[in-house]
């Protein structure tokens, strides 16, 4: 009796012990999966949190423009003429100091004509208005590109492009039209332009226009007999679309 009371003791400790050490072995391995579980609470916090100086997103650039040299060739049309249509042709000559800021020097020459409002008007009245045509101008200008993006085209095509506001002065010469022989003026003048520009290359850049070009030019009278022809001095908006090529070195 004896003997069989303390096998049944000696049974019973070693099954408590067993299940212990089981115990024992499932909550570290239960702490040891908790451990790899992220945390989003944390992951929350962290997105709402305030900015981060040390945590941020670069963007890799496949082409660069900071420290290069460009040349860009562009043609186009002026968009708000009320009295001329004609082409636009432009020269231009840049620097980039980072991927921001660059600085160019331009040359842009115009070749204008009577629309077919103005004709129209000297036909019925035999007179015409007075106006003045855009010649040429030469312009010194700051770019800011704050844009810089990636697109896909039909997904199977990147394109890289950036948009770019500019800051220009300069010279601007016009063309005051009279009944017998034109008369040239030049005057001071100020642009404000935005640019967009997309890369194919490394060397080679799309590069579209859009400019307002401000000068106070002088008015006069379009016949050459009125008593008195001066019309005083105004400030003239010439708006321009150009499309062009950039080489960039």
């Amino acid at each position: 009796m004896l003997k069989k009371t303390l096998l049944m003791i000696i049974l019973t400790a070693s099954q408590a012990f067993a299940q212990t050490a089981s115990d024992t072995a499932n909550s570290a391995n239960g702490d040891q999966r908790g451990s790899d579980k992220l945390d989003i609470k944390k992951l929350e916090q962290k997105y709402w949190a305030a900015k981060d100086d040390d945590f941020s997103v670069v963007q890799n650039r496949r082409y660069t423009k900071a420290e290069r040299y460009y040349l860009n060739v562009s043609g186009g049309v002026p968009i708000n003429d009320p009295f001329g249509t004609g082409t636009i042709t432009s020269l231009q000559v840049g620097y980039f100091f980072n991927e921001r800021v660059g600085v160019d020097v331009n040359y842009t020459k115009a070749d204008m004509k009577n629309n077919d409002n103005t004709k129209q008007f000297i036909d019925e009245n035999g007179v015409a208005p007075n106006y003045n045509f855009f010649d040429s101008s030469k312009t010194v200008s700051v770019t800011y590109v704050p844009l810089y993006a990636k697109m896909s085209l039909l997904d199977k095509h990147i394109i890289y492009f950036d948009m770019g506001i500019s800051l220009g002065v300069g010279t601007t010469d016009y063309i005051i039209k009279k009944e017998e022989g034109d008369q040239s003026g030049s005057a001071f003048s100020y642009q404000i332009g935005i640019n967009q520009q997309i890369f194919f290359s490394e060397h080679f850049a799309i590069r579209a226009d859009f400019i307002n070009k401000f000068t106070n030019e002088d008015r006069f009278k379009y016949s050459t007999i009125a008593p008195s022809r001066d019309l005083g001095a105004k400030v003239v908006n010439d708006t321009q679309l150009l499309l062009g090529l950039t080489y960039w070195h």
